[in-house]
């Protein structure tokens, strides 16, 4: 019975847990077959009324928030503070969660993959989902006790387990099912099992020229405007944008004035005050210190501790300071980059001849005051009014501040050049009520005020030509190094081939690398090279002695010589291949499932109207 009621006592944290990954499944499943397809057809959809359409599915936007704030309670609960930042890490993952749950679902409908209650049974005395695999209360030492498992799964008490085995029968088993249809697919060969042990336990030593592309640079010439104007044209679908937005912006950076400066020094003098009067130096350091490294647990510090130091160890104020102190002194406010410091001189000595003190300090960082806050706000609030009133350049010349261009906004960013995180200015940007000259209401984050105006806005489509010129080419160059690298390596077999050595052409051509004799297996790099797929294929099927090439690596074209190869243990083969072919097959299963899915939602229909939201 102990083990049920530390059961039941837990499963509120269990239930929560469960709550996160069953929130999305409930939805989802209500959603599935109940969207009216006519309405998303005909574009009826009012975007208040769906986050998001998945073909056809509506994600209601309530919804969406409810799952949003629950994976934020479950951050807090963690200790994690969700600010801006982090509230828009866990509005894509949830995003992405609908997409593929519903993806999913649809698919498990399709399948029919029902599951009957002796499953749910079955699975969950057999195949348990990983939040109760992880839960204390089914461990021992750390470690899952599959005894003390079963006995609260034969012996329930309560209704403890009832949502488990809704979100075991709706959720966990239906997608169990899935991966298990998916992977049946995979097969994983003999032959795929020996060549993977191969490439991790047997040794190649091999020899070779590397001809890298880019020494060629000063043999190739610069691709004509032709050239890339062409390679463009071909190849026009990689150069497709969505819609962007331009905008200008002025920015009033939240940091303190002179008055914070005197604001901080005054009440670094009340404190050398209250340590005159006898207060504790070590209780007002735990208080007061804004030295990070003071705390040591959440309710005590370091009393403001140093410890000791020498000369050259701190900042040239502070240990003027300190060293011209005497002990028992109290001295300061000094100042530093960091702010004021308030030190006491606990102890001096010499070691080896040298000087050292013993110290403690209180910081106080010098911080932006409520009276700079409201100072910047009415700037920034002043010269929006008269932006709005007589335009952006006028309030820009009245007001003497300059603007900054944001160029290529895209309606997802996150980040605003010269701003940093910042989707209020986004947003301001593709709120679609505004128009080219709309001035944007007074913006903030945690660094600055902001003030935008709306300046230009370029469709969707494909992105200019003199835009991607300078990218072309790269591209264009690039290939034309690759293509002269490759010729260069087929003559330099020709060479190899009539009997010319390889470190004699390699030192008389600064072109050319010199693959020294190296000894590896295929799952790691050789010298110069690295890692080339193409090269392990090749070796795999050559003999000893044999010359291959030119193969294509990352940098460019090799002729390699294999000269030996250490003998097969078949052996340690039998002893490791069953656990090759455990993990071949996981892999292979995993990647078929990510490979299904992710063509699932390349084929999808979405609709994602975030930008309205967030």
């Amino acid at each position: 019975m102990g083990l049920m009621t530390s059961m039941r006592e837990r499963m509120h944290f269990v239930l929560w847990g469960l709550l996160v990954m069953f929130i999305l499944s409930m939805t989802i499943g209500g959603m599935v077959g109940g969207a009216n397809i006519l309405d998303t057809i005909f574009g009826r959809v009012n975007p208040s009324e769906a986050i998001g359409i998945v073909d056809g599915e509506i994600i209601p936007p309530d919804d969406f928030i409810r799952a949003v704030n629950l994976r934020a309670e479950q951050y807090r609960n963690n200790g994690r503070e969700t600010d801006e930042r982090l509230l828009y890490t866990i509005r894509n993952e949830v995003w992405d969660n609908y997409i593929r749950d519903i993806l999913l679902y649809k698919q498990i409908d399709k399948l029919d993959l029902v599951v009957s209650d002796e499953e749910v049974i079955y699975h969950l005395k057999n195949n348990p989902p990983p939040f109760l695999i992880q839960d204390p209360s089914f461990h021992t030492d750390g470690v899952f006790d599959q005894g003390k498992y079963a006995q609260a799964v034969n012996n329930p008490v309560g209704n403890e387990w009832v949502e488990i085995e809704h979100f075991m029968k709706n959720t966990y088993i239906p997608n169990y099912k899935l991966q298990q249809y998916i992977a049946s697919s995979v097969v994983v060969t003999h032959d795929e099992v020996k060549e993977k042990y191969i490439k991790d336990n047997v040794n190649y030593t091999v020899e070779g020229i590397h001809v890298v592309a880019r020494k060629l640079q000063d043999e190739v010439s610069n691709p004509t405007d032709d050239e890339l104007y062409q390679y463009y044209i071909d190849h026009i679908d990689d150069f497709t944008k969505d819609e962007t937005r331009n905008i200008r912006y002025v920015k009033w950076a939240k940091e303190s004035a002179a008055r914070d400066s005197i604001r901080v020094f005054e009440e670094a003098q009340e404190l050398i005050e209250k340590v005159k009067n006898n207060s504790d130096f070590a209780s007002l350091a735990d208080l007061f210190t804004d030295d990070p490294s003071n705390q040591v647990t959440p309710d005590s510090g370091r009393g403001g501790s140093l410890g000791w130091f020498g000369k050259g160890q701190m900042l040239p104020s502070f240990e003027e300071a300190a060293f011209s102190a005497k002990v028992g002194d109290v001295v300061g406010p000094v100042l530093t980059r960091f702010g004021y410091h308030i030190i006491k001189i606990n102890e001096k000595r010499f070691n080896d001849y040298k000087e050292e003190v013993n110290a403690a300090h209180i910081l106080l960082n010098i911080t932006m005051g409520s009276q700079t806050r409201e100072e910047l706000r009415r700037q920034a609030t002043h010269f929006s009014y008269d932006a709005q009133d007589y335009g952006f350049d006028a309030a820009l010349d009245t007001h003497k501040v300059e603007a900054r261009k944001a160029q290529n906004l895209t309606a997802m960013a996150i980040s605003v050049p010269g701003i940093g995180f910042m989707r209020d200015v986004v947003k301001f940007a593709f709120n679609d009520l505004n128009k080219i000259g709309s001035i944007s209401d007074r913006l903030e984050n945690d660094t600055f005020f902001v003030i935008a105006v709306l300046d230009t806005i370029s469709p969707k489509g494909n992105q200019p030509y003199n835009l991607v010129k300078n990218n072309i080419q790269r591209i264009v160059l690039a290939e034309k190094q690759k293509s002269a690298a490759n010729n260069l390596a087929s003559e330099i077999r020709k060479n190899v081939d009539d009997g010319l050595s390889i470190i004699d052409i390699v030192s008389d051509d600064s072109r050319l690398e010199l693959v020294a004799t190296d000894k590896k297996t295929l799952s790691r790099g050789f010298n110069s090279i690295g890692r080339s797929y193409k090269l392990i294929g090749t070796l795999l099927d050559s003999e000893v002695g044999e010359i291959i090439g030119p193969v294509e690596t990352a940098r460019g074209y090799a002729i390699i010589k294999l000269l030996s190869v250490t003998p097969f243990d078949s052996t340690d083969f039998q002893n490791e291949s069953a656990d090759i072919y455990t993990k071949l097959t996981n892999e292979a299963q995993q990647n078929a499932f990510d490979n299904w899915l992710s063509e699932l939602r390349e084929n999808a229909d979405i609709v994602d109207n975030r930008k309205y939201f967030y």
